[in-house]
């Protein structure tokens, strides 16, 4: 299955899908249009408008902050088109959750650093999706102009579970995720998703040897589904 993403400059596709592992790939053609798309993204206070008045007071203004940093980073790149390690990550965060709602149909939430206390500081995962398992699923994302993270995403995102930063999450999540989810994580009920970016035309290797690296880890005996996410500049 693929999907054309014409107002991000992508395409979408569904790479593997097992009981417990699935995975896509994204196709950047577009990166004028991704940068456009990733401000809009970053921007959108949406997600405050069904919390209490009090709950939304406490994230007005890191979400503020942080989305002004993060698009003054998006301008950069518009001004030189250089692609930036800063840019990169951000980019391989949300185009992945994107994909992973255009393609296995999860709720994208905010990524991380709009909601999390600290910018750039928030040692823990990168971005978040809600599937209709009801379950959160927990992303980190690895970006790198020349090599093919998989390798780093992967152990990463299990350390981050073993040392429970996802448990870390909670007192956010419980205010952008259901009841049912969170009384899933309660339950140790929950995904992960290893996301990066893939500089070699043969991506199909890339994404195999991602598939064989997450087989082999314990990840998998502790969520519910492992999801692998490559992002290709074409």
């Amino acid at each position: 299955m693929s999907k054309r993403d014409n107002d991000w400059g992508c395409n979408h596709e569904c790479y593997f899908d097992d009981n417990k592992v699935k995975a896509c790939i994204v196709k950047v053609d577009d990166l004028t249009k991704i940068s456009e798309q990733l401000s809009k993204s970053v921007l959108d206070e949406s997600w405050m408008l069904e919390l209490d008045r009090g709950t939304r007071r406490s994230y007005e203004y890191t979400a503020r902050d942080t989305a002004e940093a993060l698009v003054s980073i998006f301008k950069d790149f518009s001004d030189d088109n250089e692609l930036g390690a800063e840019f990169g990550e951000v980019m391989v965060s949300i185009s992945s959750a994107r994909s992973l709602a255009m393609i296995f149909d999860h709720k994208v939430l905010p990524i991380a650093e709009i909601w999390k206390p600290q910018l750039k500081q928030n040692e823990g995962f990168d971005f978040h999706t809600e599937c209709n398992a009801q379950l959160i699923n927990f992303g980190e994302a690895k970006f790198s102009g020349n090599k093919n993270p998989h390798g780093l995403a992967i152990p990463q995102a299990e350390r981050f579970i073993n040392e429970e930063k996802h448990f870390r999450d909670r007192v956010h999540l419980i205010n952008l995720t259901s009841v049912q989810s969170i009384s899933n994580l309660d339950d140790d009920k929950y995904g992960a998703i290893a996301a990066f970016s893939i500089n070699s035309e043969n991506y199909n290797l890339i994404m195999q040897n991602a598939i064989e690296s997450i087989n082999a880890s314990d990840l998998l005996s502790k969520v519910q589904y492992a999801y692998l996410v490559g992002v290709v500049v074409c």
